[in-house]
């Protein structure tokens, strides 16, 4: 199934534009980094991450430990576990936080993850993976694979179903979750139920300004993504990388699992989205795609009060229930 609604792109959504205005506000004087400006970048995104934070809704029901995962050869990768209290269901997602594949943390994404607990009642496992440049492909993708056979060989000892794990993630996190997908099912991995990628970053061409977005607030800039995937690749862009690297260049897409994939009308990534959506479905994936009129990236999160998130939310819950709950 697809599902969109109107693409308008003529301006952020009002209600959202209002919900960020705080934001903007607290954001003013940062310094505006050069490409190839990682470290600016990283201490930009703190700020946000702070600040939006702030005005998000923290879930009370919901605790929290952490796990090391013993890995050969290299230090270990600590995963986060989120599991709501009272509730019995024994489905699990391995969540993948975003940040550009150039920040981003475990830390910084606890309010999100508490969110997806919550809402459905499912355990969320979030994962601590390398980050680029100094990591670049394919660390990232080694430690979310690596988590994701975790948590199906220890299912049982968490009180979890093996049987019932989902993959998701936002951003650069989409990204991950995209091609830990693909190579899990190149390798014959352990079955994911479901994969949500939340307006994931897929295709490291998204880099060449495009005048509809001139002028705009859309969250993520095309200065932003070249900076990002020439770390993580550590090219120069001239080759052309796999599959697994960058997920919109997947030609073999038959048999993955049911799809979730959104985006906004003023997010860069929309339209590599929904190119990957359709792909999908040529391939005959099942496939759910929202597409949020006048949302910039982000916008769940730095303005998860807004009409425009709740919906967003509640279609990415209602997902995650259907296709793991039963």
């Amino acid at each position: 199934m697809v599902q969109t609604n109107p693409v308008n792109i003529a301006g952020v959504d009002i209600g959202v534009l209002l919900a960020t205005l705080p934001m903007a506000r607290g954001m003013k004087g940062m310094t505006v980094p050069a490409i190839g400006d990682i470290e600016t970048r990283r201490s930009n995104g703190a700020v946000f991450e702070e600040l939006a934070d702030a005005r998000f809704v923290r879930a009370t029901d919901v605790v929290a430990e952490d796990r090391l995962i013993n890995v050969p050869d290299r230090d270990p990768i600590r995963v986060r576990i989120y599991r709501k209290r009272g509730s019995t269901s024994r489905a699990s997602i391995l969540y993948i936080h975003g940040g550009g594949l150039i920040g981003g943390s475990l830390d910084g994404y606890d309010s999100r993850c508490m969110h997806y607990a919550s809402g459905t009642g499912i355990t969320v496992v979030s994962v601590d993976y390398r980050l680029a440049p100094e990591h670049p492909y394919p660390a990232a993708l080694n430690d979310t694979t690596f988590a994701l056979r975790w948590l199906h060989a220890h299912a049982a000892d968490l009180g979890l179903d093996a049987k019932r794990i989902g993959i998701a993630g936002d951003s650069a996190g989409g990204c991950l979750a995209a091609a830990t997908v693909l190579r899990n099912q190149d390798e014959r991995g352990p079955a994911i139920k479901c994969q949500l990628l939340v307006y994931p970053m897929l295709d490291y061409r998204t880099v060449v300004p495009d005048p509809r977005y001139t002028g705009r607030f859309i969250g993520w800039t095309f200065a932003d993504n070249l900076t990002a995937w020439t770390a993580y690749l550590g090219k120069d862009g001239a080759e052309v990388p796999p599959a697994t690297a960058s997920p919109a260049l997947a030609t073999e897409l038959a048999g993955l699992p049911p799809t979730f994939i959104d985006t906004g009308t003023m997010d860069i990534f929309h339209d590599e989205d929904a190119a990957f959506a359709d792909h999908l479905r040529t391939a005959g994936v099942e496939v759910e795609f929202h597409v949020w009129n006048g949302a910039p990236h982000g916008f769940d999160y730095v303005a998860g009060r807004s009409r425009l998130a709740k919906r967003a939310w509640k279609a990415r819950f209602d997902f995650l229930q259907r296709h793991l709950q039963g």
